[in-house]
């Protein structure tokens, strides 16, 4: 039996009902690998159709999540990032990604200085998530197309967020938009 959309988010609010911390946000990552792997899913949100990009395909009106397919035609090596104040689940549903998880090593005293080190490396392949909690410092490098879905904690747009680069030792905040 397929595992749709509406069966994930279903899961993913009763996760958040739970618990809205660390362990509920584990749970959501559990069921986004079952979405992952649904064929019907896949070929609806993040078939070979779809434009390069990404796309918000549910907004949860209790919890506030988002869930959002990403259609990424190329290669390419993100910066540093950070989602501020929100969390996020990344799940595989195509080729794979070079995951790093940085830590900030200086006292955060000068505005615009940050100093970055890596902390984890590893590879987040098809059909697995991970959760990158508030403030994890993490950069995606895509060595192929990919295909993923992103389970932000809220609107990331409306959501103060960091973006850094350890080779100038800057870090740049990116301010939320207004409505």
């Amino acid at each position: 039996m397929a595992y749709t959309l509406e069966d994930f988010c279903a899961d993913a609010r009763a996760a958040l009902d739970r618990d809205s911390g660390p362990e509920g946000r584990d749970r959501v990552a559990r069921h986004l690998e079952k979405l992952l792997v649904d064929p019907d899913f896949v070929a609806a949100h993040l078939g070979p159709d779809k434009p390069s990009g990404a796309e918000t395909v549910h907004v949860d009106e209790t919890h506030g999540f988002r869930v959002m397919a990403h259609t990424n035609r190329g290669p390419s090596n993100n910066t540093p990032h950070c989602h501020g104040p929100s969390w996020v689940v990344y799940g595989m549903a195509m080729n794979h990604v070079e995951m790093t998880e940085w830590r900030r090593v200086d006292d955060g005293a000068r505005e615009g200085h940050a100093e970055l080190v890596v902390d984890r490396k590893y590879v987040l392949n098809e059909g697995e998530a991970h959760v990158y909690n508030e403030g994890v410092i993490h950069s995606l490098d895509r060595p192929l197309e990919t295909r993923l879905v992103r389970v932000c904690g809220c609107d990331l747009d409306r959501t103060l967020r960091y973006r850094y680069d350890p080779a100038k030792n800057a870090v740049r905040v990116l301010e939320p938009r207004t409505a």
